[in-house]
């Protein structure tokens, strides 16, 4: 009889047990979802604001990375120009837009001169190669941010002078509609010029940051 009675009781006190269990996991659920929501995300931590650019950073895997407004890249300019005076700072370009086709000429610095030139980005540093170091360089890529967040890329092996070379500009002025030579108002101090692109969405306005990385190693195995 004593045996019998225990029974019922162990049953009981295991059935309360349980029932705690599942009260406190469904509890720990609800904090845990109650900091996600109070908890902002990366990207919330570093909402884009937009707005015009007054300087940008040029950064990544580059040997002398710095910042960069108006003056200095003016002077920078300058300072290749008479280092080259063949050097390509000047473009005139068409391309379309949302409002329709757009045609400009625009003054600045070439990208690769931006990122390679001793009075500028020194040079690239060595970055991921893979399993494959040959030509390394070709894996890397400019990735250029807007106070926005809009951003584009721009492959190293389409600037590299042996590979398409193509003159991609970091311009800080154009020519205005009486022929002047005037600052970049409404795009920021600085924007992207890609030569020979149709459409205009690489053409990065109010850049804030000009970032060169490493594609990763494939993840498909041969």
């Amino acid at each position: 009889m004593r045996f019998s009675r225990k029974i019922p009781i162990a049953s009981l006190i295991l059935s309360m047990l349980f029932l705690w269990q599942l009260t406190l996991a469904e509890s720990n659920r609800g904090l845990a979802s109650d900091r996600q929501e109070k908890t902002p995300s990366i990207w919330n931590k570093k909402k884009c604001l937009g707005g015009s650019s007054q300087s940008f950073r040029l950064g990544g895997e580059v040997k002398n990375p710095t910042t960069y407004n108006f003056q200095k890249l003016r002077n920078l300019r300058n300072a290749v120009k008479n280092q080259n005076p063949t050097l390509l700072t000047e473009i005139t370009v068409s391309f379309q837009t949302g409002s329709g086709p757009r045609t400009e000429t625009y003054y600045g610095v070439p990208l690769w001169e931006l990122i390679n030139n001793p009075q500028a980005g020194g040079g690239l540093k060595t970055g991921n190669s893979g399993v494959n170091t040959k030509n390394s360089f070709l894996r890397q890529y400019v990735l250029v941010d807007a106070t926005d967040c809009y951003g584009a890329v721009v492959a190293i092996g389409e600037i590299q002078p042996n590979f398409a070379g193509k003159t991609v500009l970091v311009a800080f002025a154009k020519k205005g509609s009486d022929g002047k030579v005037v600052p970049l108002t409404d795009e920021g101090f600085a924007r992207l010029v890609v030569p020979g692109d149709k459409a205009g969405g690489r053409y990065v306005s109010n850049v804030t940051n000009i970032l060169i990385f490493s594609a990763p190693p494939s993840p498909i195995k041969p």
